[in-house]
């Protein structure tokens, strides 16, 4: 598929409503709120993609979790025809439950920014088309962030805590009914982590 036929949003627009960054700050909020087990970001086929999905706007796709191995889990899922689809190519957040050694706001916002000028490689295809990626931080800067008990980064008892975030995401406009392959991966720490994954999405 050519690429004329595949749009998307960029940093300065306001998709739905909400500011870009909004919603980067809104996947933050769904994926940490899912318990690891049902967790779309350890998903092997597609089959917890649409746990916890805050709305029918926007579909929230997942990478995998950082790791040394540069394996892309492969899924597949449908998305309505009129739905837009979040894509994080590779993000970065940081909070102090996660990090107790960040005591202030300016902290944790210079560790996410220090965290993120260590990535080494961002791309995203769709049908094989290279995708502008975009590096965008949440908005606000700082939010309040509730990290479920058994969450994704093994924060003993979560709870309610206050983060920031910053990331390369592709945020698709609705793609044309049919089927679709969408790809995005990255690195991080000078290329020694890597996330991504491959989504076999069926428009209808």
């Amino acid at each position: 598929m050519a690429t004329d036929k595949i749009a998307w949003y960029t940093p300065e627009s306001a998709p739905y409503g909400k500011t870009y960054g909004h919603w980067t700050m809104e996947w933050w909020q769904w994926i940490l709120g899912i318990p690891k087990a049902a967790n779309p970001v350890v998903d092997r086929t597609g089959e917890l993609a649409k746990n916890n999905q805050i709305g029918s706007s926007v579909l929230f796709l997942a990478g995998k979790l950082a790791d040394e191995k540069r394996d892309q889990p492969t899924r597949r899922c449908t998305v309505s025809a009129d739905q837009s689809i979040l894509i994080p190519v590779i993000n970065c957040e940081s909070n102090p439950l996660e990090r107790p050694d960040l005591k202030t706001e300016n902290e944790i916002i210079e560790q996410v920014r220090k965290d993120e000028n260590t990535i080494t490689q961002m791309e995203c295809t769709v049908d094989g088309n290279f995708i502008p990626v975009q590096r965008v931080p949440s908005d606000p800067l700082i939010f309040e962030l509730r990290l479920v008990p058994d969450n994704i980064f093994d924060v003993e008892g979560g709870g309610l805590t206050y983060a920031s975030a910053d990331g390369y995401w592709v945020f698709l406009k609705p793609l044309p009914k049919g089927n679709h392959i969408v790809s995005f991966r990255g690195s991080c720490e000078n290329s020694r982590l890597h996330s991504g994954a491959v989504y076999h999405i069926e428009v209808c």
